[in-house]
């Protein structure tokens, strides 16, 4: 789950970068900011889940 989140997250700020490289108005600019926030968040929350897995992992196992 973590690395599907993980992927789709780095996605999203690839998809960021490339627009905002190839904006040619102010709300590709704006879409681009969008997304790329939204896949660092996505990254973050990945990071989250995977930590949350191992403590619990390692209080059950």
């Amino acid at each position: 789950m973590a690395a599907l989140i993980m992927i789709l997250g780095l996605l999203q700020i690839a998809g960021g970068v490339f627009v905002v490289v190839t904006a040619k108005s102010a709300i590709h600019e704006i879409l681009a900011t969008a997304a790329f926030g939204f896949g660092v968040i996505s990254v973050a929350l990945s990071v989250i889940i995977a930590k949350i897995d191992d403590a619990v992992k390692s209080k059950v196992g």
